[in-house]
């Protein structure tokens, strides 16, 4: 398949994923909560993962070949925790301290699985362009969600334009290096994985902040 067609491909896949969650949107996108503690829950969650992306992008440098994939990481490992800072301080002003967080067990599980990812193809497919297209589509959710109040928004909007900013670059690479049948079937199972353990992070969130089920 020509990159481009492939390219296009795993975009149809991750928003075939985002349209499920339309409906009733998680708690991730902050849309159904009602309560300044529950949200503080979720942003703890979500700083969390900042982190962690953090230490993917900075832990995969040194076994990345190609120079622009590796700057790419860099950029964006920064990036991320600057993200990080920016929810910790809100997290502050709302009177809670931002790293007492446990994380919940799906949310681990699906950070050790792309950790393991060894290809470049694979990790900028299923964490650059799956996990991120959903974060910005729900980030999107609550930026227009009524019931989402401002302390939240705000937050959202510097991360938003930051991640817009440079939201074509995962395409590109993709369509640069996955030119083989072997890269892109490694790819397209990366997609495939980040949304199966994505939707599993989103479920156990709910149970854990709307349902009030103890993990």
């Amino acid at each position: 398949m020509e990159s481009d067609a492939f390219v296009v491909e795993l975009v149809g896949m991750v928003d075939a994923f985002c349209q499920t969650l339309d409906a009733a949107p998680p708690a991730y996108s902050y849309v159904p909560l009602s309560s300044d503690d529950d949200r503080v829950l979720i942003m703890k969650s979500r700083l969390f993962n900042e982190q962690r992306a953090a230490d993917l992008y900075g832990g995969w440098l040194k076994t990345t070949p190609e120079f622009e994939v590796k700057a790419h990481m860099a950029e964006s490992a920064y990036e991320e925790m600057e993200h990080a800072e920016i929810l910790a301080g809100r997290i502050r002003d709302m009177g809670h301290d931002p790293f007492d967080y446990q994380p919940l067990p799906a949310q681990t599980a699906m950070f050790n699985a792309l950790e393991g990812l060894r290809d470049t193809c694979q990790r900028i497919a299923g964490f650059s362009l799956a996990g991120e297209s959903v974060a910005m589509h729900l980030i999107r959710k609550s930026l227009d969600a009524p019931s989402v109040p401002d302390w939240i928004k705000a937050p959202y909007k510097r991360i938003a334009e930051d991640e817009e900013s440079h939201g074509s670059a995962p395409k590109e690479i993709l369509a640069r290096y996955a030119i083989t049948p072997e890269s892109q079937d490694a790819a397209r199972r990366a997609v495939a994985m980040r949304l199966v353990l994505f939707r599993e992070y989103l479920t156990s969130l709910d149970r854990w902040v709307i349902d009030k089920q103890s993990w």
